[in-house]
């Protein structure tokens, strides 16, 4: 077989291993002092992880132009990213089982009706795993994940947060994808422990005291799709839609203000979430005419969404949406995922052209296929993200001499790269919002499963918000 053959059949057995994902059953919810659950058992016959592709076929940048001067963005070249994630953390090796472990809590909202991240678990319990077994733990220490889940209620962010600030052994607390029970979370901790979150889902983590958002607040990183759409696409006019009251109204907002300030015109429609057909809100937000058309939407609408603007007539790769849409339901539902163009504010972990990406799926790889059926997956190198730069900066510390206040100091000091994520980072730059970590999204176009070089290409790299964008919550 060919190289190109071989490429094209990695890709379309990692797309398999995702569809696969989605028979799996949901996590049980409730908190527990057990250590996070291993990832679910692989299909019977799990996808063979894709291997980086000789450097003659490897898929070349897009020839996108760089940023503009004024956002301070390094060219490509030029910008770091994390390729030894044992050195990252700070270690080597495996961790000293008969020391007290370091215990960190993880909070995440499943087993209800909403999942948004729900295989951020995975992440996190991969990189616990990893740090324990080949980073050398904590100071020696191994790590311990500590489990709390919200399935539907505010309040039981609150028993969560209660749960975490009443154990002195808890250190830390890191965070999936939560849009319920956030707020009564950081009312419980009281800025008692850190909270690490991965990508914000709520306005509440924002502004929580001793909050890091390290791959950035949904706000922040859908504004520069506005920056990308007017110095890469030149569009001159766009067109979003978004469901009402399904926690994507600040998201939608953000995006928004932000092509506004971009100077492109923009037609913003919502509609009720349990709408069916998605043509009616595209004909008013006027998608048939715009340059460029974008959902803001959950996993539950991509498949309506595809399939309205296909009965449109409008082109599917003039579509511009974030990676929320590269999931098993996806693949379920049109047997591929759209040739839109996705914006990511991490890694995508399906290119290995990016010089952080092989490393990372070494490690999944080295922990079996249970571990590497989720390469590729947003949500699971977030929560591996997240964790690991929790421990990088604990570890600064030292053991003995883990405090809120140590921890919080490490945190304002960083400014990346982030292990998967942006290249630079500075949380606390924005004063109204000091959460903020991360502002900067990057750009890939899908062609499909068959598609050489490979399917997904780069499209764009690492872009600010337009200049002068002001994020309205």
């Amino acid at each position: 077989m060919g190289q190109t053959g071989l490429r094209t059949r990695r890709w379309r057995l990692m797309l398999a291993a995702l569809a696969a994902i989605a028979a799996l059953g949901a996590a049980g919810c409730g908190g527990g002092d057990e250590e996070a659950a291993p990832p679910p058992a692989a299909p019977a016959e799990p996808a063979e992880p894709p291997a980086e592709p000789p450097a003659e076929t490897a898929a070349p940048p897009a020839e996108t132009g760089e940023p503009p001067a004024e956002t301070g963005v390094a060219p490509p070249e030029a910008q770091p990213s994390v390729t030894d994630y044992a050195a990252y953390v700070g270690g080597s090796g495996a961790a000293d089982a008969s020391l007290t472990p370091i215990k960190i809590g993880y909070i995440n909202q499943e087993g209800g009706p909403i999942e948004i991240g729900k295989t951020a678990d995975d992440g996190v319990a991969i990189g616990a795993k990893f740090i324990n077994e080949q980073a050398g733990g904590i100071g020696g220490h191994p790590v311990e994940i500590v489990n709390c889940f919200i399935a539907q209620n505010e309040e039981e962010g609150q028993q969560c947060g209660q749960q975490f600030a009443n154990d002195p052994e808890i250190v830390a607390v890191v965070t999936g994808a939560v849009a319920i029970g956030s707020e009564s979370l950081h009312a419980a901790l009281a800025g008692s422990k850190p909270v690490v979150v991965g990508v914000s889902v709520n306005a509440f983590d924002t502004t929580a005291e001793n909050t890091a958002i390290l791959f950035g607040d949904s706000q922040y990183i859908l504004a520069p799709y506005a920056t990308f759409a007017r110095d890469t696409l030149g569009v001159k006019s766009a067109s979003l839609i978004y469901p009402e009251g399904a926690g994507l109204d600040n998201a939608a907002a953000g995006q928004t203000t932000a092509f506004e300030a971009a100077g492109i015109p923009i037609e913003s429609v919502s509609y009720p979430a349990n709408t069916t057909d998605l043509t009616i809100p595209l004909t008013a937000a006027k998608a048939q005419d715009a340059d460029l058309v974008m959902p803001v939407i959950n996993p539950g609408d991509c498949v309506k969404f595809q399939q309205a603007i296909l009965d449109l007539g409008i082109d599917e790769t003039k579509v511009l949406a974030s990676p929320i849409c590269l999931t098993p339901q996806t693949i379920e539902g049109l047997g591929d995922f759209p040739k839109w163009i996705y914006a990511i504010a991490s890694k995508l972990t399906f290119d290995v052209t990016d010089p952080g990406v092989p490393e990372y799926q070494a490690i999944l790889e080295s922990q079996g296929p249970e571990a590497a059926k989720f390469i590729g997956d947003p949500w699971t190198n977030v929560g591996f993200g997240e964790i690991l730069t929790l421990a990088k900066w604990i570890n600064a510390l030292g053991p003995d001499n883990i405090t809120t206040d140590g921890i919080v100091e490490q945190m304002l000091a960083f400014t990346g790269p982030l292990a998967l994520g942006s290249p630079e980072i500075q949380c606390g730059q924005y004063p109204d919002a000091p959460g903020v970590c991360n502002d900067l999204t990057q750009f890939y176009q899908y062609f499909g499963a068959d598609a050489t070089p490979a399917p997904m290409q780069k499209a764009g790299d690492w872009v600010p918000p337009p200049e002068g964008w002001v994020a309205p919550f």
